[in-house]
């Protein structure tokens, strides 16, 4: 048995290791109502001295054979009225005014409101939250690489029919890279076709320098005057310089060459000049 002491009112309770164990040592003072942890304020109880054998009572009759073997003996009446030995003082535990029985430590401990600890969330619940957190990542990685199809496409070409066959159960296509600054003129020259009369063809040699597939851009033409103005400008689509047949959408080859050969019907306009350019609408 062990005692603990509330630390407010120091009351003493003797109590049980059961009992400290069924709240994880916390109690309620009966005197002050104070709640304290009883594990901090353990002691040990003092051992309960075992009470004496009360002396026989001088009325108590003397059986007939011990009168006569035992001598009378004269006694004065302040040794009759002495007890051979005084009975044991209780121990100040059990009577202190301060300390209460094993018993009301039950009573405290029930008094303790128990913390409601919530019921675990049901396992079926859990995998639901797990499912639809898959779902929210998957929609969240689809939308990265609608986003960002095009820079996907280029950084990793092999991703491209992959991406292109994703892009057409969406409804959607992926550009080609335009980059102007990797793409230029090696070489041109304006001629007359010998065949037809006012008709002018300009041949070009375009490269894309660029290590990956791009766009092929648009040329525009401008003829000049002797004094360098402008009298005829042309624009031409990649449809119309390629040669028949060719796939647009397959692009410019990366580090790739084209030879391009341009008509153009001047009329009556007398060019002297021309100007040669590419760009990206």
């Amino acid at each position: 048995m062990m005692l603990t002491r509330c630390p407010t009112c120091s009351t003493a309770f003797r109590v049980t290791p059961e009992q400290l164990k069924a709240r994880a040592g916390k109690v309620r003072c009966g005197h002050c109502k104070a709640v304290f942890n009883a594990l901090e304020s353990l002691e040990d109880a003092p051992p309960v001295a075992e009470a004496a054998a009360p002396p026989p009572s001088a009325s108590e009759p003397v059986p007939a054979a011990a009168a006569e073997e035992t001598p009378a003996v004269e006694s004065s009446p302040a040794e009759a009225a002495t007890p051979d030995s005084a009975p044991p003082e209780p121990s100040a535990v059990e009577a202190g005014a301060d300390t209460v029985g094993a018993g009301a430590v039950d009573i405290l401990l029930e008094d303790i409101q128990a913390t409601e600890v919530p019921p675990p969330a049901p396992r079926g619940g859990r995998y639901a939250w797990a499912a639809a957190g898959l779902l929210a990542l998957a929609l969240l990685l689809a939308q990265a690489v609608y986003v960002f199809r095009a820079e996907l496409a280029l950084s990793q070409p092999d991703w491209r029919p992959q991406l292109e066959e994703l892009c057409g159960q969406l409804g959607c296509d992926i550009p080609l890279p335009r980059k102007t600054d990797l793409v230029s003129i090696e070489a041109s020259d304006l001629h007359p076709e010998p065949q037809q009369k006012n008709l002018l063809v300009l041949a070009a040699t375009l490269k894309n320098r660029a290590p990956f597939v791009q766009e092929y851009p648009h040329l525009e033409v401008t003829l000049t005057d002797t004094r360098d103005q402008p009298m005829v400008r042309r624009v031409f689509a990649p449809a119309e310089y390629l040669a028949e047949g060719a796939n647009v959408r397959a692009g410019f080859a990366a580090n790739g060459d084209l030879a391009v050969n341009l008509w153009l019907d001047t009329g009556n306009v007398g060019a002297s000049g021309y100007r040669l350019y590419l760009f990206y609408p």
